[in-house]
């Protein structure tokens, strides 16, 4: 409804403004030949006058919607709005009346053309569909602020072991392969070096010179580790049964 309401209104108002614009025409162009300007270039006299108005009008908008100053074009367009009006009175007759109705013209065309201006700046803005937000990633409970872990640690408890993750089992592969380098190389009657063992296993030289500083100080952890990198347990001890049977 708003919207059919507009479009009749501004048609209204383009009807107006051409009509007051017409008879404001014709008045100044018949003053325009009185004064002797040529008949070919006369039209051109209300063209000059009305026209500036209808163009400052709009300039007035345009600042309007651009956060502009426009007091120049509202100085323009009272000034040729003041002249179209003492023109169209200067050609009318002499009579009341009549003066009256020829300023009339010029008169419209200003305010019908204002109005039209104020229709354009009322016009509501076409809806725009707000963005969807950005989605975010799901957090844990313990993530959010301010949440309780769902299960808080107490006193005496002991926290449960870390499952070995991929770096963790990278680690004890890269520790086999050096420990294996390290027995290849003294069952080769060869002193090993970090740099030695790193390049046989594939690792950094930093981490052969401290597995290998390890395996020297306790040649135990070198020849007695499961694949694991860990303590092999110690052999059973044989009961007494089994000990009388030994014999």
């Amino acid at each position: 409804m708003a919207g059919w309401t507009y479009r009749v209104s501004a048609a209204g108002v383009l009807v107006l403004a051409a009509a007051a614009f017409t008879l404001s025409y014709d008045a100044l162009h018949q003053l325009a030949l009185d004064s002797r300007v040529r008949p070919g270039l006369a039209w051109l006299w209300p063209v000059v006058i009305d026209g500036t108005i209808v163009v400052a009008l709009l300039t007035v908008l345009a600042a309007k919607r651009a956060s502009r100053g426009a007091g120049y074009p509202w100085v323009l367009a009272g000034l040729f709005s003041a002249a179209s009006v003492a023109f169209n009175i200067a050609h009318a007759p002499e009579r009341p009346v009549a003066r009256l109705v020829f300023a009339m013209a010029p008169v419209a065309l200003v305010l019908t053309t204002h109005l039209l201006m104020q229709q354009v700046g009322w016009r509501p803005p076409t809806s725009v569909r707000p963005a969807a937000p950005a989605p975010q990633a799901d957090l844990e409970p313990e993530q959010e602020a301010g949440a309780q872990p769902a299960h808080p640690h107490r006193p005496g408890d002991h926290p449960a072991p870390e499952p070995a993750g991929a770096e963790q089992l990278g680690k004890g592969g890269a520790r086999v392969r050096v420990r294996a380098a390290y027995q290849a190389q003294l069952a080769a009657g060869q002193t090993p070096t970090g740099a030695g063992l790193a390049r046989a296993a594939g690792v950094s030289e930093r981490y052969g010179q401290r597995l290998l500083a390890e395996f020297t100080s306790d040649p135990a952890r070198a020849n007695h580790t499961n694949g694991d990198g860990r303590p092999a347990a110690a052999p059973p001890t044989p009961t007494r049964a089994e000990h009388t049977e030994g014999r």
